[in-house]
C-alpha cells in the first residue's frame, strides 16, 4: 500500500482501466446487447465523474489512495462516492489519509480473501459539516483488532462512530472543526 507510483505507472494502469472498459463494450455490441452497452457507458461516465469530484477535494493523498487501491491485490472491493457541494479539505488531508490507511491494514489483515469483500467510502459534505463513511460488507474472521484500535483513535479532530460485526461494518467519521 506504500508504493509510490511513477506517472508511467499511472498511465499504464489507467490505459489498462480504460482498454478493459472498451473491450466490455466491444463484445456487448458483437453479441447485439446494445442496452447493456449504454448501461456500461453510463457507469463509466458517473465513474469519471465521481473521480473529479474526488479531486476537487484537495486532498492529493486520500485520492492517491483511493485511485490506486485496485492497482496492488487486495482482499477488497473498493468504490467510493462524494456527495453533496464540493468544498476543499486540504488541510485534512494527512490526517485522513493517515487514518484510513491504518484502517485499511487492519481490515486487510481481518478480512478472509477467500469471501467477496466489498467497501465502499463515502465523502458527504454539507456547508459546515463533512462526514466520511466506511461501509464494509463480507467476511472478517476477527473483529478484535479493529475494534480495538477504532476505541482508541478519536484523536486530531476526527470523531469517530461505529458498529462491528463479523459480516459489516460501518464506521463514520465527522470532522472537527480543525
Amino acid at each position: 500500500m506504500e508504493k509510490k507510483w511513477t506517472v508511467v505507472d499511472a498511465l499504464r494502469h489507467s490505459r489498462h482501466d480504460w482498454l478493459n472498459c472498451l473491450q466490455l463494450i466491444k463484445a456487448h455490441l458483437s453479441l447485439g446487447n446494445t442496452e447493456r452497452v449504454q448501461e456500461l457507458i453510463h457507469d463509466f461516465v458517473e465513474e469519471a465523474q465521481q473521480e473529479s469530484r474526488l479531486m476537487n477535494l484537495k486532498m492529493p493523498l486520500l485520492t492517491e489512495l483511493l485511485l490506486t487501491y485496485t492497482w496492488n491485490s487486495s482482499p477488497c472491493f473498493l468504490e467510493y462516492e462524494v456527495l453533496g457541494n464540493i468544498h476543499t479539505l486540504t488541510h485534512w488531508d494527512e490526517a485522513v489519509t493517515g487514518w484510513t490507511k491504518q484502517f485499511l491494514c487492519l481490515l486487510h489483515g481481518a478480512a478472509d480473501s477467500r469471501t467477496e469483500n466489498h467497501l465502499c467510502v463515502t465523502i458527504e459534505q454539507e456547508e459546515q459539516d463533512t462526514r466520511f463513511f466506511f461501509d464494509f460488507r463480507g467476511k472478517l474472521e476477527t473483529t478484535d483488532p479493529i475494534k480495538t484500535w477504532l476505541t482508541e483513535c478519536e484523536t486530531k479532530g476526527l470523531s469517530v462512530s461505529y458498529s462491528v460485526e463479523h459480516e459489516e461494518l460501518c464506521i463514520e467519521i465527522r470532522l472537527k472543526e480543525k
